[in-house]
């Protein structure tokens, strides 16, 4: 875009339906992604003393917002039961022996997991183009799932209706 001619280079707007959210942990997940949120980013604010007018100056830390993952929940619960066993084996609420399994699992599905930080994993978002081509990556360092919401089955519903489920999805920060 230039001063003269105000139109920009691409006049193509972004598409929600074409992206691919990758977890090494929840490989289920991927598969069945129905939406997911980019995270926001905010800076701190570190206020000045003044008698006149309030001032401020930049703040020191970025602040992230969680990302949000909306899936469907199939028959086997597979997607659900992954984020489900990480928050329980980081949790182990009936013996330790539930965390050293925490390392194991990520290991049996072929997670990229640094040693001592079987908690962690590392996903990444990529948006697509209009013509299909990977446009924008976001690379999210260590995640982990700090909400998994509950489902409900409700007879009345009819056989069409597909069941979702939402994770919540802590992180360090993201690179694009």
């Amino acid at each position: 875009m230039t001063i003269l001619t105000r139109t920009p280079s691409n006049p193509n707007f972004l598409h929600p339906n074409k992206y691919t959210l990758s977890f090494s942990r929840l490989p289920s997940v991927q598969f069945f992604c129905q939406g997911v949120s980019v995270p926001g980013i905010s800076l701190g604010e570190v206020p000045r003393n003044n008698p006149f007018v309030d001032l401020y100056s930049p703040g020191e830390k970025a602040i992230y917002d969680q990302m949000n993952i909306t899936f469907y929940v199939d028959e086997e619960l597979t997607a659900w039961k992954e984020v489900h066993d990480w928050i329980r084996g980081m949790s182990f609420p009936e013996s330790y022996k539930e965390y050293t399994q925490l390392g194991q699992n990520a290991k049996n599905r072929q997670a990229s997991i640094r040693q001592g930080f079987e908690q962690f994993s590392d996903a990444s978002l990529t948006l697509y183009s209009s013509s299909n081509t990977p446009l924008h990556r976001f690379k999210f360092y260590d995640c982990f799932p700090v909400t998994l919401s509950s489902f409900v089955v409700n007879s009345q519903d009819t056989p069409e209706t597909i069941i979702t489920a939402d994770a919540t999805i802590r992180f360090a920060y993201f690179d694009i």
